[in-house]
Formats: structure tokens, sequence, C-alpha cells
């Protein structure tokens, strides 16, 4: 045999050797949906550590190695294994056992987690009567997991506060730790239908001044979460419920780079805080002197039924760890600070935005006006303020 067909059937038998090793792995495929997909633990004698698999298609499994499913809902897909939520791979010889079937791959889809929304049986501490108060939450082995607490004000048809939690990714802590102390009462269906999103228009003011006025500040409505993973993950369908005025100057401006701020020091810092997301107070519109033309004064201004839009859009970190450090950051949610007299008869408290190590960046531009002021409060200032409609009390 001459050098040419060893050198063939070496390379032939080095091939088809590779396509054995590549054959005899297992596979496990992921949904293209990420709210199907589940987690996967691999299992290290009596032990389970988790698999990172962000923006992975595909895992592989490699002989005799032991992986476990788990779906943090129900498993849908295969239909052998719908309502379990966890189940082992054992791969062995390029097979693996599911339900009694061997296969060489699997692609398993989950429930997707679904929120209902209930009326809570007791008022939130912070949300008290004519305030109506909201439970998004769901049924989960016998008991109820919280995503967040609402405050509805039903008089204003607007939400009054959100209290929920954020946590750095694949954190445990997803859920605000004050709701345990309520229960779901009874479930409200069709929410888009019964919080229809309400749209603001200059044309709903009887006064040509504020109308003016209006199309020039042209509000929008828009979530008061505007964290865009935290919306799009849990909170994007619940139509008006959670909406709000926005004047697009502060959302789009200081209050977008606030949040990006705020996303990036949790995740930087493996930071976890309960937020309560409140508005409060009312925007008023300059109304012009017609004696001394020069002259403005603010008047107040509604729209629609008794509806008015929020002066103040707020969060209230609370840090759940024993060397947190607790703050208030609010946004000013008008488009006419520049015919106040002064500023500082909007900013009620000693701003520390300059303290905060993580606002450092974004700071520089919080107080200009054509972005949206925002200004820091220590918690204890505000509350003896009394300036923030549903702020909770020092014994809350």
């Amino acid at each position: 045999m001459d050098f040419k067909s060893l050198l063939l059937i070496a390379i032939l038998g080095c091939y088809f050797c590779a396509v054995t090793h590549v054959s005899g792995d297992c596979y496990f495929s992921f949904p293209k949906n990420d709210s199907n997909r589940p987690v996967l633990y691999k299992k290290i004698g009596s032990r389970k550590t988790l698999i990172h698999t962000d923006g992975l298609s595909r895992y592989d499994i490699n002989d005799g190695e032991v992986i476990t499913i788990d779906c943090e809902t129900r498993i849908l897909s295969p239909i052998e294994g719908e309502g379990l939520r966890s189940f082992d791979l054992n791969c062995t010889d390029s097979r693996m056992p599911v339900f009694g079937y061997p296969v060489s791959n699997i692609k398993v889809w989950c429930d997707s987690v679904k929120w209902n929304l209930y009326e809570s049986s007791e008022h939130f501490d912070w949300c008290p009567p004519p305030m109506s108060s909201y439970l998004l939450a769901r049924p989960l082995d016998n008991v109820y997991e919280y995503l967040a607490g609402v405050c509805y004000n039903f008089e204003q048809q607007q939400i009054q506060s959100l209290y929920n939690a954020a946590g750095y990714q694949f954190s445990k802590y997803k859920h605000p730790s004050r709701l345990e102390n309520y229960s779901p009462l009874v479930e409200i269906k069709d929410i888009p239908k019964k919080f229809i999103p309400r749209r603001i228009d200059a044309s709903q003011f009887s006064s040509e001044e504020t109308r003016e006025f209006m199309q020039f500040a042209k509000y929008e409505n828009h979530a008061v979460i505007q964290d865009p993973q935290l919306y799009k993950d849990y909170f994007d369908r619940f139509g008006g419920l959670l909406e709000m005025d926005w004047w697009p100057s502060l959302r789009l401006g200081n209050w977008y780079f606030y949040e990006k701020a705020l996303r990036q020091h949790i995740e930087d810092d493996k930071a976890i805080y309960d937020i309560l997301a409140g508005v409060s107070g009312a925007v008023t519109v300059p109304s012009q002197n017609k004696i001394h033309p020069k002259n403005y004064t603010m008047i107040d201004m509604f729209y629609g039924y008794n509806q008015r839009v929020p002066l103040y859009v707020w969060h209230y970190l609370k840090s759940p760890r024993e060397n947190g450090k607790d703050l208030v950051v609010i946004g000013v949610n008008s488009a006419f600070i520049d015919f106040y007299n002064d500023e500082n008869d909007l900013i009620f408290c000693t701003d520390i935005c300059h303290q905060i190590d993580w606002l450092k960046m974004v700071r520089s531009t919080f107080r200009y006006k054509t972005m949206g002021l925002i200004f820091c409060c220590d918690v204890n200032e505000v509350r003896r303020s009394s300036h923030l409609e549903g702020f909770p009390l020092a014994s809350e």
C-alpha cells in the first residue's frame, strides 16, 4: 500500500472518529422566546450548580452527564412531561431516556409566567382610602407569589404608586418584602378593558391659553415603570393601570439617564432594592396677566373628569440589606419650570444627588430644565416635608 493510500485511510479514520465523537453527545435546544426558556442545572454528586445559558440556542450534554431541566412555572412540551416543573436528563451512549423515549436531542418549553391582578384584602399602609390597593400575584403551589403592589387613584383615573423589587441578574431577590402581610381577595380580569389607556390632548382644555401651552408641552401617557427590561418582562400587559401623564423631555431626558444609572448600579454592585414608584402633586400652567403682560401666575389645570397631570414622579429606593442606603429620587414633571419665580419653589429638600456615587456619570444634567429637573432627598426629610402624597410614614 503506497503512502497516499495510507494517508487517505488515516484522514478518513480521523473524520469518522470526529463524527462519532460529535454524534455521541446529546444536546438541548432552547426556545426562541425567553419567557419559555427553562433553567438548566448540572448535577455534581448530591449537589446542583446553575448552568449560565444566556445567549445560547443549544447546550451540549456530555456522555455520562446528568442535567436537571427546571421550569419556574410548569412544562408545556414535551407533552409527556406536561404539568411537571422539572426532570433530569442523563446522556448515555448518545441517547437520553425522556419519559420512556430514547432521544439524542430535546427542546423543552415552559409555560410563560402569568401575573394576575387581585384586589387586596386590606389597604396597603401607604395607600389609605379612598385609594384602592391591588396585588399583582400568581398562585404557586397552593400559595401566592407577589410581583408588585399597586395603589390606584380612581378619582384621577391614574396610578398613585407601584411597589416592586429590583435585583441584579440571577439574583433570587425578585419580590418585594412587605406584601406577604396582604392577601388576594378578588381577581380582576380583562385588565386592558377596565383600565383603558388614556391620551391627553390639548383640545381637552377649555381655556385657549391652556390649550396653547399644552400643545407646546405634548404630555404623553406611558407606564410609571420606565426600566425597559423590567417593563418587557413583567408589566407590559396591564394596560392603563400603570400609566401616567409624562412630560417627554423628563421621561426621555434626565429620568432615562437616572433609570439607566440605577440599572447599571444594580448589576455592577449586585444591589437589591424595594422600590416604591409614585406620582404626586399637580402641574400648573402659566396664565398671563392682562394688565402686566410680562407677569404670569400659575393656575390649576384640569382635563377630562377632574384629571390632573402629576407634578412629581419619584422613586423611594429602600435597601433590604443592613448596610444599604435608602434614597428618594424625584423628577419634576413640568414643562413650565421657567415660569416659577424660583426653582426652589419646586425643590423641597436638600439635594444630595452629588453624594450618590452611582449617579456621578449622569447627575451633571439633573438641573437642566429642558431635560427635566431631578433632585435627591434623604428619606426622613421627605417624610417631614409632606410634599409627596402616598409616601410612607416613619412607622411603615
